[in-house]
């Protein structure tokens, strides 16, 4: 059995209508619910103009794998808080914002974005420090659905810095 930790999804930036299904399918997939009491999630979960959030426990590794797959495919920004599962890893923060590779932050078990000291010689300056720990900080757009034959759709990339 794979070890698993808690851990929440947030979600939102640009989404096409034909993929709203396929997202609320990967969240049901991973276990995610709309609270952690247990409220499923479905199409109407979503709306525009504001981020979707979903709970789950028990997740190997502490992933929302089928979920992160999906967003990262169709370059949907998500932010991933993961607890920890003791002896075998600790809490993190996985930042997707929609465009280039997923980055995983370590944190405390008071949610605090941990910057080991070999890492701030790596970054070399303080303003690299900030840039780090800015990008620790980003939150999801709102959602903004669009048709899937509206040509207004925006490069995920726009859609992330507005």
């Amino acid at each position: 059995m794979a070890d698993r930790a808690s851990a929440s999804i947030m979600i939102g930036g640009t989404i096409r209508r034909s993929h709203i299904l396929g997202l609320i399918e990967a969240i049901a997939s991973d276990g995610g619910r709309a609270d952690w009491e247990g409220e499923p999630l479905d199409f109407s979960s979503l709306h525009e103009g504001s981020a979707l959030e979903a709970f789950a426990y028990e997740l190997p590794g502490g992933t929302f794998e089928s979920t992160e797959e999906f967003c990262e495919e169709q370059g949907i920004a998500y932010v991933r808080y993961s607890g920890s599962c003791g002896g075998v890893f600790g809490p993190e923060r996985v930042v997707f914002t929609g465009a280039g590779a997923a980055v995983q932050f370590d944190m405390t078990e008071n949610d605090e974005i941990v910057l080991a000291r070999s890492m701030i010689r790596e970054l070399g300056s303080m303003e690299a420090v900030w840039a780090w720990f800015e990008q620790a900080e980003f939150v999801p757009p709102p959602f903004t659905i669009v048709d899937d034959g509206d040509a207004a759709v925006a490069p995920a990339e726009e859609a992330v810095h507005g």
